[in-house]
Formats: C-alpha cells, structure tokens, sequence
C-alpha cells in the first residue's frame, strides 16, 4: 500500500513538473528569464544522461524513453531562445561552444544505451553542464540587479543537482567509471545541501518561498536515504529525483517572478 502510494504520488509530481515548465517561446525574454533557461540547459544536460543510463539498466524504461525525448525537445527549443537573447559578448561567446558540444551530444544520447558508448554520455554530460553554466553566468554578469539573478542562478543549481545525482548513482550502478561517479555523487549532495542553506537564508521572510524550501528539504531528506539504502534502489531514485525536480523548477519560477518584481 505504502509503495503504490508512493509511486502515485511521484507520478503526480512528473505531471506538476510537466505542467510548470513553460513553453519555448516567450515574448520579451529577460536577464532573469535567461537565467532560468541557461540554468535549465545544465539540469537538461543532467537528465538526458540519467535517462539513457536508464534505459540500459532497464530501469523504468518507458518513462526513460519518455524523459528523453522530452529533454531533447525542451533543450533544442530552449537553445534557440537563448540565441535570440545576446545582451552583450560574454554571453555571444558562451553560445558558441555550448551549441557545439550540444550537437554532439544529441547525437550521443540518439545511440542505443549500450556499457560500450557509455563513456562518450558521461563525458558529454559534464562538457554540456560546464558549458552551460558559463551561459549562465554570462547572463548574470549582464544583470542590472546581480542580487535577486544570483537566487536563481543557485536555485537553478538546486534543480541541475536533482538530476546530477540520480545521474552519477545510475552510472555507478552500471559500473561505468564507478569510482569517479561515487565522488561526483558525494560531491553534488554536499553542494545541494550547501545550496539549501543559502536560499534559506535568502528566504527569511517570504513565507511562500519558506514554505517551498521546507518542501524541498523534506523530500531532500527521503532522497539522500534511498541514496543510502542497500541493494538496488535505482527506480527509486529516479523518483525521487523526478519529485524534487518539480519542486525545484518551482523554486527557480518563484525567485524568476521576485526579481521580475524587484526590476519593474
């Protein structure tokens, strides 16, 4: 009973995530809107790479194959907004690469998940992350209010940590560069947990956010358990990545409207 409940209520949260991403076009990009889509690239990196480990592990397969698909649609759309939005050189020349490395690794995670091409998903994912967080920080040093565009930018990690984590527990689990990906795995939770305590403070006040980063924290705290837990508690972990994937997008909009606010 438990189980099913939960299951139910991790699928409710892939539909609230579903429904709380916004569509590719919007009129009037901002610098904190920009901030909210280069910041969306790097979980996009994150979780295209979850997923194709996903479908060689057989772990959740259709919704892997699901999750794919839509990331790559949602990526390519995102990128082609982003080069419409070019305030100044810094962020011209942040493009270029991530454009690049993004074609070839669209044509990575395109391959059949096999251990063979494992190596070229992993190092891809990181080069593309990397990439984008360059962008993004382009785009906050092109910001007239640095304060409000540097809360999105950490929650936006928030969210890019989500996937990162379930990410690097997959490839340990198919035995692809198991050592390094433990080390990325214990060094992404530290950085989340680091992450909490910023924007908590940056919270004080604001009950709506206060009360979203308890949300956060609960389910934080459920996830790093199941990281813990022995035996194969993959299809698991893509849960509870997936729940605090919506609750982080969340996050990320409400600092994205604040500082909208902040700057009228």
């Amino acid at each position: 009973m438990e189980r099913r409940v939960f299951l139910q209520g991790a699928a409710l949260g892939v539909l609230t995530l579903a429904a709380a991403l916004p569509a590719p076009a919007r009129p009037g990009l901002s610098v904190a809107g920009a901030l909210n889509l280069s910041g969306r690239q790097r979980m996009l990196a994150q979780r295209l790479a979850k997923a194709w480990v996903m479908r060689g592990l057989n772990v959740l397969p259709a919704r892997a194959d699901a999750i794919l698909d839509a990331s790559l649609t949602q990526q390519q759309a995102q990128l082609a907004e982003l080069k419409d939005f070019v305030p100044n050189d810094d962020v011209r020349a942040a493009l270029v690469p991530l454009e690049r490395d993004w074609a070839a690794y669209r044509a990575a995670v395109a391959a059949p998940s096999r251990r063979d091409r494992a190596q070229p998903v992993y190092d891809l994912s990181e080069q593309v992350q990397e990439r984008a967080h360059r962008l993004t920080l382009a785009y906050e040093k092109a910001s007239r209010a640095p304060a409000g565009e540097r809360l999105i930018n950490i929650a936006g990690r928030q969210r890019m940590l989500s996937q990162r984590i379930a990410k690097f527990y997959l490839f340990r689990a198919w035995g692809v560069n198991s050592v390094a990906a433990q080390m990325e795995l214990n060094f992404a939770r530290a950085e989340f947990s680091s992450g909490m305590h910023q924007l908590a403070n940056a919270a004080s006040g604001v009950p709506a956010l206060r009360a979203l980063l308890d949300e956060i924290d609960g389910a934080w705290i459920v996830y790093r358990r199941q990281l813990e837990a022995p035996g194969d508690g993959a299809a698991q972990v893509v849960e509870h990545s997936e729940r605090l994937l919506a609750q982080t997008e969340r996050l990320v909009l409400l600092f994205e409207e604040r500082a909208e606010r902040n700057a009228a």
